[in-house]
């Protein structure tokens, strides 16, 4: 009956204040403000946000509780493979493991810990092995991964990104948890992660952990069949506190290179390489030492096809000005670098949507609807998903598979057809300043290319939006080496005319509408003040 006391008062007087009048309802509302404030504050301040730090110990268990995580198979080659997992007390390790599921040979270390890494050796190439681990006595459930294949055979690489939560930490979003199951029933031989894990890396080191077992206990589903290799995101790096804080990260994954946040490696001959856009003071920017490693990195690699992965990317449809086109000049120093060292695929993240866009060659992939909420822009794409991607030397395959199964992209590397034309940053039947330069680019460099504004003569150089207020449409004409031309109609509408010989939106001598609306909203208010004021002198 205490606990529900105040709660019946407040009943009590919101009654009395709609059946009363209203000279007696003002000090009825200013009594229900003084008791209905101090809830919500008392939660506030007892130190109940809502975040449940007693179960972050156990959070990320496996069914048994001596595996605290795992296992997984990481970093895997033709011939070898490394096995993590991660137990609650200190024991020894084994691995079972073989061609069926018998798994008749072991790797064995008797050493004690709680966070076991057991490297598979002699392993037979293009091959699926079945796996399961031992601590004390205790078996995991039995996974199964691929070895890699011979250089230029073909292998499935899933791609999948941002699928940090919308604002719950310490959870995991539906939509991810069924990707994950739609890739993990694949079979893929690899994993690529474009970034954004987490929804944030604080200061606060056990809400940390809750967000990243959140974000383990759901990825290890697919990271027991297949290694995820993983850009790191701005929301995974927890620059906002001030200082990055990759141990979560890292703890996350096991990749080439750490505690480095840039690395490569070569799987099936294809060249990999992953960059950070979230160095401390350098975000959305590939600068230093690390764009002189990058340079090295693409120098040295013999393999014929380069894909690279980061998270923010060079041609955003949302995150414009804050990703790789930061500084438009470092844009187009790393394009010409992946021209010259003719990089096939450029993966990555950022906006929360899926675009495919094609520069020069280089296809720009954005895959960042792993989960998280989703961006509506005028391009589309705003769906949940993964990429499917089939990798050999002579075809790259890559189609975009929604939550429903449904493919809703497909394209092709060696890409053979006319030149494709996409519009980036001003968006086709948009509002726009006269002025404006819509960036255009091509799929390759065109033999031959022209620029029409409303119909009038081509031009070799692109200009901006007329200057006349209204519709205007822009055709663009591109040849290729065969001679197969392509063009595109885009309309956008001019504002902001200077010239004399424009036609005026508006009259000078109108009535802003919103100047009326909101000169009759105050006077309402005043005169409801008065009339209180009134009625409360009378009583």
């Amino acid at each position: 009956m205490p606990a529900r006391f105040p709660y019946c008062l407040i009943g009590a007087l919101w009654r009395r204040m709609w059946v009363s009048s209203l000279s007696s309802r003002i000090p009825a509302l200013f009594l229900l403000v003084v008791l209905v404030l101090p809830l919500p504050l008392s939660a506030l301040f007892s130190g109940n946000t809502g975040l449940d730090t007693t179960s972050i110990h156990q959070y990320g268990l496996a069914e048994d509780p001596l595996f605290k995580r795992g296992p997984t198979v990481n970093m895997v080659t033709n011939h070898s493979a490394l096995i993590f997992w991660r137990t609650d007390v200190m024991t020894n390790a084994t691995v079972h493991y073989g061609l069926n599921g018998s798994v008749i040979e072991t790797a064995e270390n008797s050493t004690l810990d709680t966070d076991h890494r057991m490297t598979l050796e002699g392993l037979e190439i293009n091959s699926k092995y079945y796996y399961k681990v031992e601590s004390n006595g205790t078996e995991s459930e039995l996974y199964h991964f691929k070895t890699a294949p011979a250089d230029g055979e073909q292998f499935t690489m899933m791609i999948i990104g941002d699928n940090r939560p919308h604002s719950v930490i310490g959870e995991q979003p539906e939509a991810y948890k069924q990707l994950v199951q739609m890739i993990a029933a694949e079979e893929p031989h690899i994993i690529i992660h474009s970034g954004d894990c987490v929804l944030e890396v604080s200061e606060d080191h056990e809400s940390n952990l809750y967000a990243w077992e959140a974000f383990t206990n759901e990825t290890d589903k697919m990271g027991h069949y297949a290694p995820i290799y993983a850009a790191v995101g701005n929301h995974d790096a927890g620059a906002k506190t001030g200082t990055l804080r990759l141990e979560y990260f890292f703890d996350a994954f096991e990749q080439y290179d750490e505690p480095s946040t840039y690395y490569s490696f070569d799987y099936a001959g294809v060249h990999f390489t992953f960059l950070d856009t979230e160095e401390l003071g350098y975000e959305g920017r590939i600068v230093g030492d690390q764009y002189d490693w990058l340079v090295n990195d693409l120098e040295s690699t013999d393999s014929e096809m380069k894909f690279v992965v980061a998270h923010r990317p060079m041609y955003p449809l949302s995150h414009v000005g804050d990703s790789l086109d930061s500084v438009p000049a470092e844009r187009t120093a790393l394009q010409q670098l992946f021209e010259t060292h003719n990089v096939s695929l450029f993966v990555c993240g950022h906006d929360h949507l899926y675009n495919r866009i094609t520069v020069n060659g280089v296809v720009n992939l954005i895959s960042g609807g792993g989960g998280g909420p989703l961006y509506g822009t005028p391009w589309g794409g705003d769906f949940h998903h993964f990429v499917r991607t089939e990798v050999s030397s002579s075809l790259v395959n890559m189609s975009a598979i929604k939550l429903d199964g449904s493919t809703a992209d497909n394209h092709q590397l060696p890409y053979e057809g006319p030149i494709e034309i996409f519009l980036r940053v001003v968006a086709n039947t948009s509002t726009r300043g006269v002025g404006t330069t819509p960036e255009i680019y091509f799929s390759e460099v065109p033999a031959e290319k022209y620029y029409c504004w409303d119909s009038g003569e081509n031009q070799t150089e692109l200009t901006g939006l007329p200057n006349e207020n209204g519709l205007h449409t822009l055709e663009v004409f591109a040849r290729n080496s065969e001679d197969v031309w392509s063009s595109v109609r885009y309309v956008f509408t001019a504002v902001g005319a200077t010239s004399s010989s424009t036609t005026p939106t508006g009259t000078g001598g109108g009535i802003d509408p919103l100047l009326m609306f909101g000169s009759l909203g105050m006077a309402g208010v005043v005169v409801v003040v008065l009339v209180v004021f009134w009625l409360r002198r009378r009583a």
